[in-house]
């Protein structure tokens, strides 16, 4: 409530936009030609200490480490490295080792021997705050989720030893955090551009892919159906399949709208992870691809009898002009389950 106090003050005084999460607050600035203090090439309407002062009569005991000493394109702000001008997000390097060493701790005790939910929940919560940066990371977390789920909900004392998969992520984690400098960027990707992009998938025959008036089809072999794929895992393995092609065709820096009439698939998606681990598997071959190349898929749910890729998947294929073949190899988890020879 304080700090909604000082947040409504500031902007009745002119000093906004100002973020503010729990108690950590920054304000900014922008450049103003009838400002009365210089920084650089720039006017503007305040500095620190005039905004300190804006605010002096509610006595704030402001953090003398965490506040910046004056405004700046590179600071620090709810545990990450903002620099504004050049839109790259980092976790400061004291931090990305103290999760580092979390996670090797975690290792080192628990690996072959058991551990109790907090426990769990200690390095799940560090890692999802991590993923922020390392998005490609949230794949890398419904092990953890799962296993934390398999704790008795009353009993704290509980302890289980951490399967495989957790093991096997967090080791994951590891290397990823021993790397310093990695930052994400924030690129702006525009509007959703509708190219007319549909999937689907059925388990009678196999997936449907449609880019504009084209069409591709992966008919679905014998050996596909193992415990854990059920179409939800055929729906998104659709969507992978679809960004193979534009990886072919050089899509980058774009934001694409994409048709699919699974919910739960656009909701895996949307998150980055799944507790399925066939479909988190998907998940982590797809955003493999489109991080790199910065596609941003804005997934939307259509109806079957509304989607052209629907019949598609059921072998009524498009016209033959039309058909577009894969330039991919399929990955190795994927080859066995569909009949198709690219080329």
């Amino acid at each position: 409530m304080i700090a909604n106090a000082v947040v409504d003050i500031w902007e009745a005084e002119g000093v906004c936009p100002v973020q503010k999460f729990e108690d950590d607050l920054k304000p900014f600035r922008f450049p103003s030609p009838s400002g009365r203090f210089r920084d650089g090439d720039f006017l503007y309407d305040y500095d620190k200490d005039e905004i300190l002062a804006r605010v002096a009569p509610l006595c704030v005991p402001w953090h003398k480490e965490k506040c910046d000493n004056s405004f700046a394109f590179i600071t620090t702000f709810i545990g990450y490295r903002w620099d504004i001008a050049n839109k790259l997000v980092s976790l400061p390097d004291p931090k990305r080792r103290k999760f580092h060493e979390r996670v090797r701790q975690f290792l080192d005790r628990f690996d072959g021997h058991p551990c109790c939910l907090l426990d769990v929940q200690r390095i799940h919560g560090s890692l999802c705050h991590v993923a922020f940066v390392h998005v490609e990371g949230r794949s890398h977390l419904p092990s953890l989720s799962n296993f934390a789920a398999k704790f008795p909900p009353d009993n704290d004392h509980a302890t289980r030893f951490p399967p495989p998969s957790v093991i096997t992520d967090l080791k994951w984690w590891l290397h990823t955090l021993s790397i310093p400098d990695v930052n994400r960027h924030l690129r702006p990707r525009g509007i959703a551009q509708d190219l007319r992009i549909f999937v689907d998938a059925s388990t009678s025959w196999g997936i449907g892919i449609v880019l504009g008036d084209e069409w591709a089809a992966f008919q679905l072999s014998m050996s596909w159906k193992v415990a854990g794929r059920d179409i939800c895992w055929l729906e998104t393995v659709a969507i992978e399949l679809l960004v193979y092609f534009l990886e072919a065709r050089k899509f980058h820096d774009i934001r694409l709208l994409i048709h699919s009439d699974n919910k739960g698939t656009i909701g895996a998606l949307e998150k980055g992870r799944s507790r399925n681990h066939h479909i988190n598997s998907s998940i982590r071959r797809t955003y493999a691809v489109l991080l790199p190349l910065f596609i941003t898929p804005q997934l939307e749910y259509v109806a079957s009898a509304a989607n052209p890729a629907d019949p598609i998947s059921r072998r009524e294929l498009g016209a033959l002009g039309k058909h577009i073949f894969p330039s991919f190899s399929l990955p190795d988890e994927l080859q066995p389950c569909f009949i198709y020879e690219p080329i």
